[in-house]
């Protein structure tokens, strides 16, 4: 690059020709910089399809075993392996409990994978499961919470 002394004059011609070459640099070098953030957004925007189309594991319905279970959603860190453990409670019901997740939480049941689920009942004490039952319902509606809101750990029957 030519540096000019400040004292010499330059023609029109020149300072033309001075300021189109660095508008010219500047323009190739912003054509540069565009083509780079085009390139990195449709590299980012690929493998967020690539992701977004990589479905989680489906376990199929007739994998169901009857052994543990606690639903809950399968996370990336969780090893899944397609089957559902079940303790104390039928396929149908966990197929119940699976749909009524997916309803609840709004992701699709293919979305979701499910380790384990169990059934935890109280532990009844002198008492029929029906009384239980009974005890349970009224609980819920004098309270007004819903039973589903109520966890109860034991019911016992005390005698007089």
């Amino acid at each position: 690059m030519i540096f000019l002394p400040l004292s010499t004059t330059m023609g029109l011609s020149e300072v033309l020709g001075l300021s189109g070459f660095g508008f010219g640099i500047v323009l190739i070098v912003l054509a540069f910089l565009a083509i780079f953030v085009l390139g990195l957004s449709s590299f980012f925007k690929k493998n967020k399809q690539k992701n977004s189309q990589t479905p989680l594991k489906q376990e199929p319905a007739n994998i169901i075993s009857e052994t543990p279970v606690i639903a809950k959603p399968a996370t990336q860190d969780t090893n899944y392996t397609g089957y559902v453990t079940l303790e104390g409670i039928s396929e149908q019901d966990a197929a119940v409990i699976m749909a009524i997740t997916s309803h609840k939480t709004g992701i699709p049941l293919e979305k979701l994978g499910f380790c384990s689920i169990k059934l935890k009942s109280p532990e009844l004490i002198n008492v029929s499961e029906q009384d239980a039952a009974a005890v349970m319902a009224i609980t819920s509606h004098k309270t007004g919470i819903p039973l589903e809101n109520l966890y109860f750990k034991s019911i016992k029957l005390l005698e007089d």
